[in-house]
């Protein structure tokens, strides 16, 4: 039963697989072709003396974890979960005999084992690409020289990450039932990581806890890796309420509005105002709290004037 199923989510989403691979590949090599072609005349090194640091390494003609990996998770979480919920192929599942909870971890297991053969052919390429050139060019002083604690910690730390980008964009395509609404959504949230993680390096500093830049990147991928881990298991819990009767709707589980228009708050208020006067807090409060009912409610501005008029008459 187990393989069975397996089968049938591979056979109906190795499409979306391929292409994303094809996808990873291709810009993998475009970059590192682009980035080689501004060698300058003469001898020089691909890769400094930072790739001997327990850190992600990441120089201007050399990755050691290419970008292109991250964005295939991304991509593929957000749209494996949503083709299922619009096409019914969960209810097909379902119907089928299969269990809601061996059905979820099950898709859960396709796209991993799917991805990281994504991630090694990508990884293949990109220091396959990097050492075949240098080589060839050996003779003009291209050296390419790597070391263990860079390439382990990019690996290693880009899997994570990786895996709490799948895990993100897993979870926003299990709740949010509107495909435009929920490229917007998490779009959004994705670059707005970028402030959030250097604001929580600053709370931490100020706290007294100062950390090196590798002691940062090791914090991340933890916090990745348990960021992966709860979604997963909360993503579990709701699947087995999933249902069609909110299907078009935003959100696809109501009783998570509240929830949701909170968090939305207290995150937008906290990322905008860090460093700020008290004036800034109010407004950006105010702003997020409004645009958050607006968004999350969608209340029809012209028909409660209406119906307020109405009531004074």
């Amino acid at each position: 039963m187990h393989n069975q199923l397996d089968r049938l989510i591979w056979r109906r989403h190795r499409r979306l697989f391929l292409a994303t691979g094809g996808l990873a590949l291709l810009g993998c090599f475009m970059n590192t072709m682009l980035s080689l072609h501004s060698l300058p005349n003469g001898p020089v090194q691909l890769v400094d003396g930072n790739i001997q640091k327990w850190d992600v390494y990441s120089s201007t003609y050399f990755s050691a974890f290419p970008y292109w990996i991250v964005a295939a998770y991304w991509m593929v979480g957000l749209l494996m979960m949503n083709q299922d919920l619009k096409d019914n192929f969960n209810q097909f599942l379902f119907t089928s005999g299969f269990s809601r909870q061996r059905v979820y971890w099950s898709k859960i297991k396709v796209a991993m084992l799917g991805l990281l053969v994504i991630a090694a052919l990508t990884l293949a390429l990109d220091y396959g690409l990097t050492y075949g050139i240098a080589l060839t060019m050996k003779s003009a002083g291209v050296g390419f020289h790597l070391a263990w604690p860079g390439v382990l910690t990019s690996v290693i730390v880009g899997l994570l990450s990786s895996i709490g980008m799948f895990s993100l964009t897993w979870f926003a395509a299990l709740i949010v039932g509107q495909t435009g609404a929920l490229v917007v959504t998490i779009v959004g949230f994705t670059f707005s990581l970028v402030g959030s993680s250097t604001i929580s390096v600053n709370i931490l500093r100020e706290s007294g806890v100062t950390l090196n830049a590798e002691q940062q990147t090791w914090l991340m991928g933890a916090g990745w890796l348990v960021a992966a881990i709860i979604l997963f298991v909360w993503g579990a819990a709701l699947y087995n309420k999933l249902s069609l009767e909110h299907n078009g709707e935003y959100l696809l589980f109501p009783k998570l509005k509240v929830p949701v228009y909170i968090v939305f708050v207290v995150y937008v208020t906290s990322l905008s105002v860090w460093g700020t006067d008290g004036w800034s807090l109010v407004f950006w409060f105010l702003a997020s709290a409004i645009f958050g009912y607006c968004w999350l409610w969608r209340p029809r501005l012209g028909e409660m004037f209406h119906q307020w008029r109405s009531r004074r008459g």
